[in-house]
């Protein structure tokens, strides 16, 4: 059963460095200079992936797999509206480009009109194609009430998508409760990486506290820099 934390963990560097998403996203429309640029420099750190939109996965994919690092890119980012053929496609050719993780939107239009057999039906064989690789399912926490955030929870669960991601970032701020949420009815059984809003040292500690395991941040550098 999970209990929320009441004492301050000792969170290193390595802590929060080794368990970020580093992104480009505070950036709109980057140039591909600006995306080889942001790639070659996330080689400099310990990252968990480094998060790139589709059309640049194979040429990023080049770069960090020769350096030995890791590459996660976006479905149907980032409200899920893409149908279902797209998406299919769109999740091999990932894959096919070298993506080693995918972070899957559900269709929140379908989810909040409680089409949830449509929701699941888009999902599977997107999650199926990822044969043992990590997916995350967007659920844009934000958007949703408290009883449709424990629903996507059990939407994941039934699909066997081991992360959340609760945010796509465009200016929704995943807030401490919206974890603390997840982790007081599902504790170890799902983990959450957390998405949007993380811009200092301080919120990444806070978020690792209340029980994150992963936070998809363009403030990568930054955060890092300062522990």
């Amino acid at each position: 059963m999970y209990r929320e934390r009441s004492y301050k963990m000792n969170v290193t560097k390595y802590d929060v460095e080794s368990i970020i998403d580093a992104s480009l996203g505070a950036t709109p429309a980057p140039t591909m200079t600006q995306v080889e640029s942001f790639v070659r420099k996330t080689l400099n750190y310990n990252f968990k992936m480094t998060l790139t939109e589709p059309f640049f996965i194979k040429s990023n994919a080049e770069i960090l797999h020769a350096a030995g690092k890791q590459l996660c890119s976006v479905i149907s980012y980032p409200l899920g509206s893409m149908n279902h053929k797209s998406k299919v496609l769109q999740v091999q050719t990932a894959l096919k480009d070298g993506a080693d993780e995918l972070d899957i939107a559900m269709d929140i239009s379908a989810f909040k009109s409680k089409h949830y057999e449509k929701v699941k039906e888009d999902l599977k064989p997107c999650v199926e194609m990822m044969e043992g690789r990590i997916c995350k399912l967007l659920y844009f926490a934000s958007l949703l009430t408290e009883d449709e955030q424990l629903c996507a929870c059990e939407i994941a669960l039934e699909l066997g998508i081991p992360f959340l991601k609760t945010n796509p970032g465009y200016g929704y701020s995943t807030t401490l409760d919206q974890v603390k949420l997840v982790k007081k009815h599902y504790g170890d059984d799902l983990k959450i990486m957390v998405s949007g809003g993380v811009r200092t040292k301080e919120d990444a500690i806070a978020f690792i506290e209340a029980g994150v395991s992963r936070i998809a941040t363009s403030a990568s550098f930054e955060i890092v820099d300062s522990l």
